[in-house]
């Protein structure tokens, strides 16, 4: 009977594992279908400042000629990271690119073929907002989490080269870069995550995908409440 009893229970409490599995997955989905179509491929065109003007002209006839992607996300304006379309590379990434370390870049940034305008910086945290091809002068701001908790379930959603790409992982803590106060997480990243967005399970942005620590094998993600607080006011500042 004991016997019984005890496997009754062991039963009950496999179902229920499995019934919180499922509904994680659940939620992790609804996330994906919610926000997954807000995330946008970022064609990248970087090259050497003050290139000459045979390089001009062919980039004026011809459009686009992307040796980078990233992405961004957002419903009117598109958020991404600030080293996206600043130029300020790794001597690392400058050297993967073709660079050298000691060049100084020019990033053009299209979405869709289009070319995109930066309007509004967040450096310190690592952050642009861009005007693209028929953008809305206002925008709706989703929504926000400004406290995550360690080993919360997060969503990073990417589309480097227009491929939508999932990551799925855990909040890990915060994290000292340059002075500033960013988020980690253990999560898989991707060249061209940058600019990400990563998403709790009730669809609340946490942060934007900033980088990655090799050493301790961390993501870096700049602060839901930074990108909010540089989305606000840019909506406010636009008002009439």
């Amino acid at each position: 009977m004991e016997k019984t009893i005890c496997c009754f229970v062991l039963l009950i409490g496999l179902f229920f594992i499995a019934a919180l599995g499922s509904a994680a997955q659940d939620a992790g989905s609804v996330v994906l279908k919610q926000q997954g179509r807000l995330t946008l491929s970022l064609e990248l065109e970087i090259a050497k400042k003050n290139s000459n003007s045979l390089d001009r002209t062919i980039s004026v006839i011809f459009g686009a000629n992307p040796n980078a992607y990233a992405t961004g996300f957002l419903d009117g304006l598109v958020m991404t990271a600030y080293h996206v379309v600043s130029g300020e590379l790794s001597d690392v990434k400058k050297m993967n690119l073709g660079f050298k370390p000691e060049d100084h870049l020019d990033v053009k940034v299209y979405v869709k073929g289009c070319r995109a305008n930066v309007i509004r910086v967040d450096k310190d945290a690592d952050l642009a907002l861009l005007e693209i091809c028929g953008s809305r002068k206002q925008t709706k701001a989703p929504a926000f989490q400004t406290d995550p908790r360690k080993d919360e379930k997060l969503l990073l959603i990417a589309r480097p080269r227009g491929d939508k790409m999932v990551s799925e992982g855990l909040f890990y803590g915060s994290y000292d870069f340059r002075g500033l106060e960013f988020w980690s997480a253990k999560l898989v990243s991707h060249d061209g995550y940058s600019g990400s967005p990563v998403y709790n399970h009730k669809a609340e942005v946490v942060g934007v995908f900033s980088g990655y620590d090799r050493v301790q094998d961390l993501a870096l993600i700049s602060p839901g409440i930074r990108a909010q607080k540089l989305l606000e006011d840019y909506i406010s500042n636009s008002r009439p």
